[in-house]
């Protein structure tokens, strides 16, 4: 297996007796580290009983979770997670976030996503496979939030472990320091032998010093006190009164303010300014400093700073990108699908395949760059203590912008700190690497350079057009298909291309039962900077397949669910949730009295299979979506409440993007700049939505992305029967 930069996306942790993460063929150093005495160590305490888990001495255990928070609750489910296996009470486990040490990184995402692709380690090797892992996340500075791991990776396949392990850990010791019998057993935060009882508190400094066993037990399910409930996020308290701190809320004495322009032309740094004088003459204007594509100028306040950012007239240097447009770019794509392609997955011969015209079904698709638009625009503040250099934002990967910091101000890391905030949306936009060679987090490398230089504290903030004209972008797609039907109206052969290494992504892949498939892509480096978008590569290819599979059902003139389950096997999940979506919605193919249609999608990403329809009017030739219903199977479903509102928001996510979202490039920049020409839906546009969560003892699936991939091709399957087939989005250009 060839490793690729999108498996280095997240970081996740280590299980019971202590993992590690080097370079794999190290065999010894990785069969020798102990990653929970490196915890241990950057802990400073001695009541890290386990990976992640502190239990303290008022008897209350303390999650160290390795994941921010940006709006998902995860450090809830995951506090939800270890209170069922060490067996506490809700009011005794607490949420603290670990610090951003390599101490503290975060491998066992790693080991959760190459997991899925190749399978898991055998027995010999897992111990050094998972060193491996968080080895490799020392290496790479990763305590990652994204790829909705931190449930199904650090929370079920880690601290699962590690709390299952430091209750045998507690129990041992009530054995080794007390006596207690071998039918020991513990009863929220005690161990319990007899009428003896003895707090986790009063056992965890004797605890710590026993091996971690090896073997130990699962609390059963029918013991479990917290998973599958709708537990109280720990985070909406301070939400509800406006407590939270997010990096746009920091504050340090004697701050300034920043504001950022950019040269206009990606890739183009900054040739000159052409009103410098004018803009050094504004109100509250300190300074104005070119930093190679950008411009910055620092003021007394924001809206001076911003204004004056405003008014600042720019000449970019001359680049190979200042001709770019939407049209140059989608021309390119296409001329690079007629040439030579890679192939992503085969299935048979699909040349073998005799050609019948009046058969075959041909379509064309493309879906634009898009923006993140997170609530919270892009910020971070830098100051300087002493000799030491503080850095605080909101950021999904907190050690990664540690480092980086420390390498733009030239410091040794051990002299940058690092506070990290609750973030207003993150979607990928916050990460700290992309898919292209793009710096993704530019503003700190910005504030860092400020602060160095004039050695006052700065809040910089880039303006809601700044951010959506300098992001890191979902890339823009063309993507070409053909398929032929045989007698029964079912494919004979499968055949795709589309631009860009995501073509060879799973998600490329149908899930349908067809003899012969070859799926291909073209890739060449992005001119535009492109980055991971909430749920990356399937919001474009559920898009182009299930749109595609509904042509095939319209050419057969089938029932487009009935087609779907004809291609499918009786207990594919693919077929349980659109079963389970055909009774939820009392499907009804066609147009009603009304002027309504529904039309489905379904896609697994992230391990979770979704499906979804979609109820679809046309209105003034626009499309408007009255009602959504969705079903998924997700194995073991931590928190119910989290889960319906993280997949209810990646609909409307992928609504707004379906409906409106575009970044058209002129002139080798974006075009739109705010909410006015980059709009989201509003809450008269919301459709009604109703989720039903499927539920098995398998592993838990990811929510935070799931809602995504669907509801385009759901939209645009439904118009379809409205005379109105899109292939292009978004769908209300």
């Amino acid at each position: 297996m060839s490793m690729t930069r999108r498996m280095f996306v997240i970081g996740g942790a280590a299980i019971g007796g202590g993992l590690a993460l080097g370079v794999i063929g190290v065999g010894t150093h990785l069969a020798l580290h102990d990653r929970l005495a490196v915890q241990r160590e950057g802990n400073n305490k001695d009541t890290l009983l386990n990976l992640w888990i502190r239990v303290n001495e008022d008897n209350t255990v303390t999650v160290l979770s390795p994941h921010t928070e940006m709006g998902q609750g995860a450090g809830t489910g995951l506090t939800q997670i270890v209170a069922d296996e060490l067996d506490l009470n809700w009011d005794q486990i607490k949420l603290e976030l670990a610090p951003p040490t390599t101490e503290f990184s975060n491998g066992g995402i790693f080991e959760g996503f190459v997991g899925e692709m190749v399978g898991k380690a055998p027995p010999w090797a897992e111990h050094i496979a998972r060193n491996a892992f968080n080895r490799l996340a020392d290496l790479l500075n990763m305590q990652m939030t994204g790829g909705s791991g931190s449930i199904r990776f650090t929370g079920w396949q880690v601290m699962r472990e590690a709390a299952a392990a430091a209750r045998q850990m507690l129990i041992n010791s009530a054995i080794s320091k007390h006596g207690a019998s071998t039918n020991t057993t513990t009863d929220a935060g005690f161990v319990v032998d007899g009428d003896n009882r003895w707090s986790y508190g009063e056992l965890v400094e004797h605890a710590a010093t026993l091996e971690v066993p090896e073997n130990y037990t699962h609390r059963a399910e029918s013991h479990r006190k917290f998973i599958g409930k709708a537990m109280p996020r720990h985070d909406l308290p301070e939400k509800v009164f406006n407590e939270t701190q997010y990096g746009i809320d920091r504050y340090v004495e004697g701050m300034r303010y920043a504001a950022i322009a950019h040269s206009g032309v990606f890739g183009a740094d900054v040739a000159n300014i052409d009103n410098l004088d004018e803009i050094n003459a504004m109100r509250g204007v300190f300074a104005v400093e070119k930093m190679g594509e950008s411009v910055a100028v620092i003021a007394d306040n924001p809206w001076r700073a911003e204004k004056a950012a405003k008014a600042l007239k720019i000449t970019a240097v001359t680049h190979e990108n200042s001709n770019l447009s939407s049209a140059s770019i989608e021309a390119f794509q296409r001329k690079s699908l007629q040439g030579e392609l890679s192939d992503a997955h085969t299935i048979g011969d699909v040349t073998s395949i005799k050609s019948d015209a009046n058969k075959t079904i041909e379509a064309e698709f493309w879906v634009p760059y898009l923006a993140h638009a997170t609530m919270e625009p892009m910020n971070a503040s830098a100051w300087m203590q002493g000799n030491k250099l503080h850095v605080a934002a909101g950021v999904q990967n907190p050690l990664y912008a540690r480092v980086h910091a420390a390498k733009v101000a030239g410091m040794d890391v051990d002299d940058v700190v690092f506070h990290a905030h609750s973030m207003g949306g993150g979607f990928g936009r916050r990460v700290g690497f992309s898919m292209s060679d793009d710096n993704p987090i530019m503003w700190i490398d910005e504030v860092v350079t400020l602060v160095k230089k004039h050695k006052f504290p700065i809040k910089l903030t880039w303006s809601r057009e700044a951010d959506t004209r300098q992001d890191v972008y979902r890339p823009a797609v063309l993507a070409s298909f053909s398929a032929q039907l045989d007698n029964n109206g079912k494919p004979n052969y499968w055949k795709s291309a589309s631009y860009g290494s995501e073509g060879g992504a799973p998600a490329s892949m149908p899930p349908y039962k067809v003899d012969n498939v070859k799926v291909q892509f073209a890739n060449q480096p992005s001119p535009i900077p492109v980055g991971f978008w909430r749920s990356v590569e399937n919001t474009q290819h559920a898009f182009f397949n299930e749109s595609f599979i509904d042509m095939l059902a319209e050419k057969a003139q089938i029932d487009p669910i009935e087609y779907r389950l004809s291609l499918l096997s009786k207990d594919d999940d693919h077929a349980k949730c659109l079963r389970e979506v055909v009774k939820l919605c009392n499907w009804q193919h066609g147009v009603s009295a009304d002027g309504k249609a529904m039309g489905v999608a379904v896609q697994k990403s992230f391990g979770t299979m979704v499906a979804t329809v979609a109820e679809v009017s046309l209105q003034n030739d626009k499309a408007r979506v009255h009602r959504v219903w969705i079903v998924t199977d997700s194995g073991v479903v931590v928190n119910p409440d989290s889960a319906r509102a993280q997949v209810e928001g990646g609909m409307l996510f992928g609504l707004t993007a379906a409906l409106y979202g575009r970044c058209d490039i002129e002139n080798g920049g974006v075009k739109q700049s705010n909410f006015h020409d980059y709009p989201i839906i509003k809450m008269t546009e919301a459709p009604i939505v109703q989720i039903k969560l499927l539920q098995s003892d398998n592993e838990p699936g990811g929510f935070g992305e799931v809602g995504v991939p669907t509801i385009a091709p759901a939209v645009a399957n439904a118009l379809a029967l409205l005379g109105k087939r899109p292939t292009r989005l978004p769908i209300n250009a």
